[in-house]
């Protein structure tokens, strides 16, 4: 029970870690169009660009994506507290804002006396952050607050106090109790953060040593961990800490891979590595843009006659986000709960993806902080050409991904008579939902009365493809096939405490229809 609770505990860390993380592509394509289109080198091929006009656009674009990008720890902070508070999420996002100011303002201040920081000659692991000069913890003091404001504002925001301090009742005793909490949190940081990140630093270096076995083993188990919704702790730590990287950069020293590829693409002169690029993704441009759809063509090959049509459609409506924007779930899941070794293949099949682009030091990087693969194939593999982009490598490892998948998904499928979309001697409804209706209300209806009926729901919740409800009792519900077959489902994840429905790009907003359907806050 207590393995159950602390898996579910991660799954939901990391569902609210993606809010943060999908700002990301927003804030990525405009730093990476204005920083191409004010290219030094393409200026002087196209000199309109040099005008001040222009000059002033893809300026303020840099500069506006990279409010994002230069804030990324207190987001994380904002949105911990945000998705974990149970009610009254406007208080916990303002205490975890005073919270994070204050961890920061504090062990600044504790540096101050120490004497070991100096304004003007920031060490490694130092920085301002809101004008406050402190230790850089990084998205790590982000989340620690977060979750600290969580517990805090759950436990505390129907609070009753005494009469005489009877006005910090409720919500308003939650700032109050952060602000002290916080403040013990930063004392503590101070002393035992520099050690972290020394170790930070030297398990870093031991990672990038490890070059291409490592980018196989970071791509493997990316995907080997999906299924479990654990994958963000894979990658998480290394977009947006040391274990990404520590380098300087126009006289700036950066870490993490997310901040040190904008560094790279605001940086007149300053060439992608692929020590960083490795950890951004760069192998998921070729899966995803390539080998998955070369997967979902060998399927449907290897349907049945009478069902192509229906796979057809299936296939499309995921091949589509996950080509563009890198989103691969709904693909995945249509084999990997009735073929889990076409999964096994897919994930070591990732692994020399990666493998393969630290080799060729293929910089175009897949992750959604950028755009996804297709935008970020555009905007920072083809226009970022001069910075060492190396993107033409796309054409041949494309090329070869998307045999090598079409070619192995249809020989096992056909060897093993695996059950992937289309191949069940009856005609299963694969992508439609009940009775054919494109009527959310009613599917949304549907989905309600298979996990139980309103009443056995105790919450609605949403990552970014899976609609994830908690339930009283979850031997209610009905069997995946009925989700599948009957709900328009790509997939299905049963739970200790309830079930997560794979809708792809559908799920949020299921999730908010659902909620107002039960009248839930």
């Amino acid at each position: 029970m207590i393995k159950e609770k602390i898996l579910e505990s991660f799954q939901k860390l990391g569902k609210v870690l993606m809010a943060p993380v999908l700002i990301l592509p927003i804030s990525g394509i405009l730093v990476g169009v204005g920083s191409a289109f004010s290219n030094p080198n393409l200026i002087k091929s196209v000199p309109f660009l040099g005008s001040t006009f222009f000059v002033y656009l893809f300026s303020l674009m840099k500069d506006a994506g990279n409010v994002v990008n230069n804030n990324i720890p207190v987001i994380f902070a904002i949105s911990i507290a945000y998705g974990f508070a149970k009610s009254e999420k406007g208080t916990a996002a303002l205490a975890s804002f005073l919270g994070y100011m204050t961890l920061n303002t504090v062990m600044g201040s504790f540096l101050v006396l120490k004497g070991t920081i100096d304004p003007d000659n920031l060490l490694t692991g130092q920085r301002s952050i809101l004008e406050v000069l402190t230790l850089d913890t990084g998205v790590f003091g982000g989340i620690i607050i977060g979750l600290l404001v969580s517990y805090l504002h759950n436990k505390y925001y129907k609070i009753e106090l005494p009469s005489v301090i009877s006005l910090f009742n409720g919500t308003r005793f939650i700032p109050a109790i952060t602000i002290i909490a916080s403040s013990f949190v930063g004392l503590i940081m101070a002393f035992v953060f520099p050690p972290i990140q020394n170790a930070l630093g030297t398990m870093s270096e031991f990672i990038v040593s490890t070059g291409s076995l490592g980018s196989f083993v970071y791509g493997t188990s990316e995907r080997l961990l999906l299924p479990f919704g654990l994958h963000h702790f894979i990658y998480l730590p290394f977009f947006f800490t040391s274990l990404g990287g520590v380098e300087e950069i126009g006289g700036q020293v950066v870490e993490g891979a997310v901040n040190i590829y904008n560094a790279i693409l605001n940086t007149p002169g300053a060439n992608f590595d692929i020590s960083v690029s490795r950890f951004l993704m760069n192998g998921k441009v070729i899966f995803a843009m390539f080998g998955l759809p070369g997967a979902a063509l060998a399927m449907y090959k290897t349907a049945l006659p009478a069902n192509k049509k229906k796979v057809a459609s299936l296939m499309i409506a995921a091949v589509i986000p996950c080509a563009l924007m890198g989103i691969s779930e709904p693909l995945e899941y249509s084999f990997l709960f009735v073929a889990p070794i076409l999964f096994g293949i897919h994930a070591i099949l990732s692994g020399v993806a990666y493998l393969l682009t630290y080799i060729v030091s293929f910089n175009v990087v897949g992750s959604a902080s950028f755009g996804g693969p297709f935008m970020s194939l555009i905007f920072n593999g083809i226009m970022g050409a001069d910075k060492g982009s190396n993107w033409l490598w796309v054409i041949p490892l494309g090329a070869l991904y998307f045999c090598l998948y079409y070619f192995i998904f249809k020989f096992a499928i056909i060897k093993w008579n695996l059950k992937t979309p289309g191949r069940e001697v009856e005609d299963v409804v694969i992508s439609g939902t009940v009775e054919n209706t494109t009527d959310s209300k009613e599917l949304l209806e549907a989905i309600i009365v298979a996990v139980g009926g309103k009443d056995n729901i105790e919450k609605v919740d949403a990552c970014f493809t899976r609609l994830r409800i908690t339930l009283k009792e979850p031997s209610k519900v009905e069997s995946s096939t009925h989700f599948t077959e009957k709900l328009g489902a790509n997939g299905v994840v049963n739970v200790p405490s309830g079930i997560q429905i794979i809708y792809g790009n559908k799920a949020a907003v299921y999730k908010t229809e659902m909620r107002e359907l039960l009248e839930m806050e």
